[in-house]
């Protein structure tokens, strides 16, 4: 069995994020392992402000206000978590991407060479994922390294 050296954890700041962060904490604290922790910012939200505007100018000065305000609101919650659920001795990275969520994650598990990856089952649902199937599902689907699927119950 490889050794699990970076794990990265999906936090999409549902009711499930704190529980997910601390079990993948203590799979890093037991294997002296790093925590990635990622969240998208949803392609959606970013398509609904393009057709909400039509002036170019203007529509490319408020995307990028709202991508600047949402990374910088979710770096600020990430480190909430980390203060109150990782470890100090647990070395930590947040990334904040946008985009697909499954596509930015499946990235980010590429690119920080991951050993595992971390995810609810459950995160914040609508009838969009009912109906065409959960960033969850995608990920199991065409990840490349093991997955830690944790059913939390709320």
């Amino acid at each position: 069995m490889k050794a699990i050296k970076r794990i990265v954890v999906c936090i999409d700041f549902s009711v499930y994020s704190s529980e997910i962060l601390e079990y993948a904490a203590g799979v890093a604290e037991r294997n002296s392992a790093e925590i990635v922790a990622v969240n998208v910012i949803n392609k959606r939200q970013i398509e609904s402000i393009k057709e909400a505007i039509n002036n170019e100018q203007l529509r490319t000065r408020v995307l990028s206000d709202f991508i600047n305000d949402q990374t910088e609101k979710r770096i600020k919650n990430m480190d909430d978590l980390f203060n109150q659920w990782v470890p100090k001795q647990v070395s930590t990275k947040i990334i904040i991407k946008s985009g697909v969520p499954f596509e930015e994650i499946l990235r980010v598990v590429d690119g920080e060479n991951a050993d595992l990856l971390v995810i609810s089952s459950k995160g914040r649902t609508n009838f969009e994922d009912y109906m065409f199937g959960t960033t969850a599902e995608k990920v199991f689907r065409h990840c490349p390294v093991p997955i830690l699927s944790l059913n939390v119950k709320k």
